[in-house]
């Protein structure tokens, strides 16, 4: 099997397998993506309180970011420059690349996604979460997931 995305999850709980269970029952239950093994990379994942979990968060947000930009450049080669230029968007290679770029605005997750926020449905940390983090580090964990199929083919947005 080879691995198609690596996803960084930010989750609340009381302990590491709290979190690992919300983890793994997520991606039981998602309709938006399907993989065929999930692993869990204990060795990445990170409680609240270690030295470098706000920077493995900022640095998995600005990932997110670039892939972003990077989707709004891929659009825009395809002459989509404003609002009004969706009015006459053929279907195809354009519209697939718009609609991966509204699951990251509006908080879907996907194979590109990396950082995925468990707790607030979202690609990005709200500042009140940031808030709830930093005063209660203890009772949040950024779990990293590598996901896997046979072959990249088989991955697939929407489940059915």
């Amino acid at each position: 099997m080879k691995i198609i995305a690596r996803h960084v999850l930010l989750v609340a709980g009381d302990s590491y397998q709290t979190c690992r269970n919300q983890v793994v029952d997520f991606f039981n239950r998602t309709q938006l993506v399907r993989y065929d093994r999930v692993r869990l990379n204990t060795k990445k994942s990170r409680p609240g309180s270690h030295q470098d979990f706000i920077h493995c968060v900022a640095e998995a947000i600005q990932n997110n970011r670039h892939i972003l930009a990077g989707l709004v450049k891929d659009l825009e080669s395809t002459g989509v420059r404003t609002t009004a230029d969706l009015l006459s968007m053929q279907q195809g290679y354009p519209s697939k690349v718009l609609h991966i770029l509204t699951h990251f605005l509006d908080g879907f997750i996907g194979i590109d996604t990396i950082f995925y926020n468990l707790i607030d449905d979202s690609h990005w940390l709200p500042e009140q979460t940031q808030k709830a983090i930093a005063e209660a580090p203890d009772g949040y964990w950024l779990i990293c997931v590598d996901c896997s199929s046979d072959t990249p083919e088989k991955a697939s947005l929407i489940r059915q």
